[in-house]
Protein backbone atom coordinates (compact mmCIF):
# COMPACT_ATOMS: atom_id res chain seq x y z
CA UNK A 1 0.00 0.00 0.00
CA UNK A 2 2.77 2.29 0.69
CA UNK A 3 5.88 3.04 -0.36
CA UNK A 4 9.37 4.79 0.96
CA UNK A 5 11.42 7.30 -0.71
CA UNK A 6 15.04 6.35 -0.77
CA UNK A 7 15.90 9.75 -0.77
CA UNK A 8 13.17 11.72 1.48
CA UNK A 9 13.01 8.82 4.06
CA UNK A 10 8.81 9.44 4.01
CA UNK A 11 6.42 7.40 3.45
CA UNK A 12 4.37 8.29 0.17
CA UNK A 13 0.71 7.45 0.76
CA UNK A 14 -2.02 7.26 -2.28
CA UNK A 15 -4.93 9.65 -1.90
CA UNK A 16 -8.11 8.98 0.45
CA UNK A 17 -10.50 10.94 2.12
CA UNK A 18 -9.57 13.76 4.50
CA UNK A 19 -11.43 13.85 7.68
CA UNK A 20 -10.88 17.26 9.86
CA UNK A 21 -12.38 18.22 13.20
CA UNK A 22 -12.02 21.66 14.60
CA UNK A 23 -10.53 22.22 17.54
CA UNK A 24 -11.96 24.94 18.84
CA UNK A 25 -15.14 22.50 19.57
CA UNK A 26 -13.11 19.80 20.48
CA UNK A 27 -12.19 22.33 23.23
CA UNK A 28 -15.87 23.66 23.89
CA UNK A 29 -17.30 20.04 24.28
CA UNK A 30 -14.59 19.03 26.74
CA UNK A 31 -15.09 21.93 28.47
CA UNK A 32 -18.52 21.62 28.75
CA UNK A 33 -18.55 17.80 29.06
CA UNK A 34 -16.58 18.65 31.99
CA UNK A 35 -19.00 21.35 33.95
CA UNK A 36 -21.69 18.68 33.56
CA UNK A 37 -19.28 15.86 35.00
CA UNK A 38 -18.20 18.16 37.72
CA UNK A 39 -21.51 19.39 38.80
CA UNK A 40 -23.74 15.82 38.06
CA UNK A 41 -20.80 13.77 39.66
CA UNK A 42 -20.12 16.24 42.78
CA UNK A 43 -23.93 15.96 43.17
CA UNK A 44 -23.92 12.11 43.02
CA UNK A 45 -21.00 11.40 44.95
CA UNK A 46 -22.44 13.24 48.26
CA UNK A 47 -25.80 11.93 47.39
CA UNK A 48 -24.10 8.05 47.73
CA UNK A 49 -21.40 9.09 50.13
CA UNK A 50 -22.04 12.22 52.21
CA UNK A 51 -19.84 13.75 54.61
CA UNK A 52 -19.69 17.57 53.26
CA UNK A 53 -23.48 19.29 53.89
CA UNK A 54 -25.10 20.72 50.75
CA UNK A 55 -23.73 24.09 51.66
CA UNK A 56 -20.12 23.32 51.86
CA UNK A 57 -20.17 21.68 48.52
CA UNK A 58 -18.97 24.41 46.68
CA UNK A 59 -16.37 25.34 48.62
CA UNK A 60 -14.90 21.93 48.93
CA UNK A 61 -15.23 21.45 44.71
CA UNK A 62 -13.32 24.88 44.95
CA UNK A 63 -10.56 23.80 47.38
CA UNK A 64 -10.22 20.34 44.75
CA UNK A 65 -9.84 22.58 42.13
CA UNK A 66 -7.26 24.78 43.62
CA UNK A 67 -5.35 22.26 44.65
CA UNK A 68 -5.22 20.88 41.28
CA UNK A 69 -4.16 24.68 39.38
CA UNK A 70 -2.88 26.61 41.57
CA UNK A 71 -0.17 24.18 43.96
CA UNK A 72 2.87 22.30 43.01
CA UNK A 73 0.84 18.68 44.36
CA UNK A 74 -1.36 19.70 42.03
CA UNK A 75 0.71 20.66 38.85
CA UNK A 76 2.68 17.50 39.05
CA UNK A 77 -0.40 15.26 39.11
CA UNK A 78 -1.22 17.24 35.75
CA UNK A 79 1.99 17.01 34.54
CA UNK A 80 2.41 13.48 35.25
CA UNK A 81 -1.14 12.82 33.89
CA UNK A 82 -0.10 13.80 30.17
CA UNK A 83 3.13 12.09 30.68
CA UNK A 84 1.53 9.12 31.11
CA UNK A 85 -0.71 9.99 28.42
CA UNK A 86 1.29 10.50 26.02
CA UNK A 87 3.83 7.46 26.80
CA UNK A 88 0.78 5.44 26.69
CA UNK A 89 -0.65 6.54 23.09
CA UNK A 90 3.19 6.35 21.49
CA UNK A 91 3.89 2.41 23.07
CA UNK A 92 0.20 1.85 21.51
CA UNK A 93 1.52 3.39 18.22
CA UNK A 94 4.69 2.44 18.23
CA UNK A 95 3.77 -1.57 19.30
CA UNK A 96 0.84 -1.13 15.77
CA UNK A 97 2.88 0.04 13.40
CA UNK A 98 5.20 -2.89 13.70
CA UNK A 99 8.01 -1.02 15.76
CA UNK A 100 8.66 1.64 13.39
CA UNK A 101 10.19 5.06 15.48
CA UNK A 102 9.53 6.67 12.28
CA UNK A 103 5.65 5.91 11.63
CA UNK A 104 5.24 8.49 14.30
CA UNK A 105 6.47 12.11 14.74
CA UNK A 106 5.35 14.99 17.39
CA UNK A 107 3.04 17.33 16.37
CA UNK A 108 4.62 20.78 16.24
CA UNK A 109 1.05 22.97 16.38
CA UNK A 110 0.40 25.47 19.10
CA UNK A 111 -3.01 24.67 19.51
CA UNK A 112 -2.22 21.20 21.01
CA UNK A 113 0.27 19.05 21.00
CA UNK A 114 0.63 15.24 20.63
CA UNK A 115 1.50 12.23 18.63
CA UNK A 116 1.01 12.25 14.94
CA UNK A 117 1.23 8.94 12.72
CA UNK A 118 2.90 9.10 9.54
CA UNK A 119 2.78 4.93 8.24
CA UNK A 120 -0.33 3.92 7.24
CA UNK A 121 -2.06 2.09 10.13
CA UNK A 122 -5.50 0.29 10.09
CA UNK A 123 -8.22 1.66 11.59
CA UNK A 124 -9.35 -0.66 14.17
CA UNK A 125 -5.76 0.00 15.99
CA UNK A 126 -5.86 3.63 15.47
CA UNK A 127 -9.01 3.84 17.43
CA UNK A 128 -7.89 1.33 20.33
CA UNK A 129 -5.43 3.92 20.45
CA UNK A 130 -7.71 7.13 20.70
CA UNK A 131 -9.71 4.95 23.34
CA UNK A 132 -7.59 3.02 25.46
CA UNK A 133 -6.45 6.88 27.66
CA UNK A 134 -10.06 7.41 27.88
CA UNK A 135 -10.88 4.54 29.61
CA UNK A 136 -7.99 3.43 31.63
CA UNK A 137 -6.81 7.11 32.87
CA UNK A 138 -10.43 8.74 32.68
CA UNK A 139 -13.40 6.32 33.00
CA UNK A 140 -11.59 3.61 35.55
CA UNK A 141 -10.35 5.90 38.14
CA UNK A 142 -13.68 7.83 38.01
CA UNK A 143 -15.73 4.59 39.07
CA UNK A 144 -13.57 3.13 41.43
CA UNK A 145 -12.91 6.53 43.10
CA UNK A 146 -17.19 6.43 43.75
CA UNK A 147 -17.15 3.02 44.70
CA UNK A 148 -14.54 3.15 47.03
CA UNK A 149 -15.76 6.62 48.32
CA UNK A 150 -12.25 7.93 47.65
CA UNK A 151 -12.91 11.92 46.62
CA UNK A 152 -9.45 12.56 45.39
CA UNK A 153 -9.74 9.56 42.76
CA UNK A 154 -12.81 10.44 41.91
CA UNK A 155 -11.67 14.46 41.06
CA UNK A 156 -8.86 12.77 39.54
CA UNK A 157 -11.09 10.82 37.34
CA UNK A 158 -13.41 12.92 36.33
CA UNK A 159 -10.69 16.01 34.94
CA UNK A 160 -9.08 13.05 32.95
CA UNK A 161 -12.66 12.27 31.46
CA UNK A 162 -12.78 15.64 30.26
CA UNK A 163 -8.77 16.32 29.22
CA UNK A 164 -8.74 12.89 27.01
CA UNK A 165 -12.23 13.10 25.79
CA UNK A 166 -11.17 14.99 22.78
CA UNK A 167 -9.77 11.81 21.66
CA UNK A 168 -12.96 9.69 21.88
CA UNK A 169 -15.32 12.56 20.20
CA UNK A 170 -12.42 12.46 17.46
CA UNK A 171 -13.03 8.21 17.35
CA UNK A 172 -16.66 8.99 17.51
CA UNK A 173 -16.13 10.77 14.07
CA UNK A 174 -14.15 8.10 12.62
CA UNK A 175 -16.97 5.75 13.52
CA UNK A 176 -18.11 6.13 9.54
CA UNK A 177 -15.02 3.96 8.10
CA UNK A 178 -14.21 0.26 8.20
CA UNK A 179 -12.25 -0.83 10.59
CA UNK A 180 -9.92 -2.85 7.81
CA UNK A 181 -9.57 0.75 6.06
CA UNK A 182 -5.89 2.39 6.49
CA UNK A 183 -5.20 5.71 8.57
CA UNK A 184 -2.11 8.64 8.37
CA UNK A 185 -2.91 11.47 10.28
CA UNK A 186 -2.87 14.90 8.89
CA UNK A 187 -0.32 18.12 9.16
CA UNK A 188 -3.32 19.78 11.72
CA UNK A 189 -4.05 17.89 14.65
CA UNK A 190 -7.47 16.25 14.43
CA UNK A 191 -6.98 15.89 10.94
CA UNK A 192 -6.32 12.75 8.91
CA UNK A 193 -6.48 10.69 5.67
CA UNK A 194 -8.98 7.33 5.57
CA UNK A 195 -7.51 5.26 2.60
CA UNK A 196 -10.13 3.16 2.14
CA UNK A 197 -9.60 -0.92 1.74
CA UNK A 198 -10.60 -2.76 -1.19
CA UNK A 199 -13.98 -4.49 -0.93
Amino acid sequence: METQDKRMGEYIHPEGVVVEVNVSRIITICSYLFLFLAMAGGLLFNSVWGGVPEYQAGREVGKMLRMFVFSLKGISILFLFMLVYHLMQYALLYWFSGKDRRAICWNKDWKCFGLLLVKPLALRYYRLVLLAPFFILGIFPMVHGFCSGNLFIYVFGILSTGIVFGDCYYCWKLRSFRAEDKIVDGKKPYSCMIVKSTY
